[in-house]
């Protein structure tokens, strides 16, 4: 464990070990190494690069994870940036933007959602929803405003690039490689490569040739 106190943040970086009494001074908590955390936290931001794991509540303005980092508790964070591994049980978040894997345990909360990799979530909840699938990703609720699934363009990854869904219910629904049993929504696109059980509208919808749609039923509420 190292110390360092600047004019800016107050740093402690870890490298290894079973931490329960991190000093409450800490505001800037850095891990290069394989390090447990048991203690709740409040930091201002929080960079993981190894393997992290937090079994308690933790509070931050900025979460930074470029290794494999898991959550146990809940996760309250103003910012994440994900180029790893993450995997959390619960999170309020602000703003998450991942390019790697990101599992949910149970639920998300989040304004903004914008990942380019493969997402693993129970439900999810957001504002605006933007992921470019990079392999197979599975989400069993997603209640967002806007939302817009598309396949990653730029990767040549031998996996299938897929969302499957449950439910997705929004306003402004644009989906591709998307399988679901019932999308919800304004407004809905539903483009190429995508499989949709039943497709429940209020204002209008549009299918792609390449797509399929079992049911579609007029929302009059």
């Amino acid at each position: 464990m190292t110390y360092e106190q600047s004019q800016k943040l107050r740093s402690i970086t870890l490298t290894s070990g079973n931490i329960k009494d991190l000093a409450t001074e800490c505001e800037l908590l850095k891990i290069r190494g394989s390090v447990t955390l048991h203690q709740e936290l409040r930091l201002k931001k929080i960079s993981t690069h190894g393997y992290s794991t937090f079994h308690s509540h933790i509070v931050a303005d900025v979460l930074k994870n470029t290794g494999t980092c898991v959550i146990k508790d809940n996760c309250e964070v103003k910012e994440i940036v994900n180029a790893g591994n993450l995997k959390m049980k619960n999170g309020q978040i602000t703003k998450i933007k991942s390019t790697g894997k990101l599992t949910i345990e149970q639920i998300l909360q989040s304004e903004q959602f914008d990942s380019i990799g493969i997402v693993q979530a129970k439900e999810i909840h957001t504002k605006h929803f933007q992921l470019k699938l990079s392999g197979k990703s599975e989400i069993e609720r997603l209640i967002t405003n806007d939302a817009c699934v598309e396949k990653e363009r730029q990767t040549f990854s031998l996996l299938k690039k897929k969302l499957s869904c449950k439910h997705i219910k929004g306003r402004n629904l644009q989906l591709s490689y998307t399988d679901a049993e019932i999308v919800e929504g304004d407004v809905v696109v539903v483009d190429e490569n995508c499989d949709i059980q039943t497709l429940y509208y209020k204002e209008n919808y549009t299918i792609s040739p390449n797509a399929k749609v079992q049911h579609i039923i007029r929302n009059e509420e």
